[in-house]
Formats: C-alpha cells, structure tokens, sequence
C-alpha cells in the first residue's frame, strides 16, 4: 500500500524541552557552566498550584512552570518534574553543530566544550577533536545526566 503524503511548508521549530527535579538550580548551572543567555522562569499561580494539587505551604518562588535558556543562540525550555522524580534516558542526546567556515562558531564551540569538559559533575564521553570525517566533535553527559554532542561540520 502506497499513502501518498502532503507536506506544507510551514514556519517550525524543534525546541528541546527538559524536566527537572529543581529547574531554578538547573538555570543557574547552564548559565554558570555553559553559558546560557537570554534564561527566563515562570513561577507558578495560586491557581496553578491548586489545580496540580500542590501543599499549600509550598514556596511557589522555587518552583517552575516553565522556564528556558539558549545556549550558542539554541533554545531550550524546561520546567520542574511535577510528577515525581524525573528519569534520566539515553534515548535523546542534544547536538549542538555549527560549520567549520564560521570561525566564529567554531571558536564558541570549542570554548563551550572546554568550559564544560573541566566542570566538576561532567562526564566526557568522547573528546573534542577531528575526527576521520574531517569533522571536529566531542561528547560530554552533563551532572543532569543530558547528553550533549558538540560538533564542528564541513
């Protein structure tokens, strides 16, 4: 059976979207170690938290609805787990690429991998170096157990 597809093109964007256990302490990491920009947070309502069942007593300030950072001009939001405890996968990995022909990105890159290779809490998977390819790329799981692969591509 052959289904024939209609695609339309349309204005779209893939935007990672993390959960964690305290997304405030996440923001300040990202911003710390890998120099997140452009970081935003929103704190839950009295009215949100009463529809999520939340304790009244809960600080609403150390909680987040949604928040978000970008990190080399990529956006990622995120926002606290607020069904249970999160579960670290291997199954999705972030890849940050920029083209060897822009000096400038693969200068940003190269320091970003350096920054976060030498924090404490991260595992390198994989140096940052060139590979047979003629690509330079690395790999590192952050202390939040996210996988990020660092590229530099022809």
């Amino acid at each position: 059976m052959i289904i024939n597809e209609v695609v339309y093109l349309m204005e779209t964007e893939l935007i990672p979207y993390l959960t964690f256990e305290n997304t405030k302490s996440a923001l300040d990491y990202y911003q710390q170690i890998f120099g997140a920009t452009d970081i935003f947070r929103t704190v839950p309502t009295p009215r949100q938290a009463e529809e999520m069942s939340l304790n009244a007593d809960v600080d609403l300030n150390e909680l987040t609805v949604q928040g978000g950072f970008s990190i080399l001009g990529q956006k990622i939001f995120c926002a606290d787990s607020f069904l249970g405890k999160p579960v670290v996968s291997s199954l999705v990995s972030l890849m940050l690429q920029v083209s060897q022909k822009d000096s400038a990105a693969v200068s940003a890159l190269e320091a970003l991998y350096q920054r976060v290779s030498t924090s404490d809490g991260v595992k390198v998977i994989s140096s940052y170096e060139k590979k047979p390819t003629g690509e330079k790329a690395g790999q590192v799981v952050d202390k939040f157990g996210i996988t990020w692969i660092l590229k530099a591509v022809k």
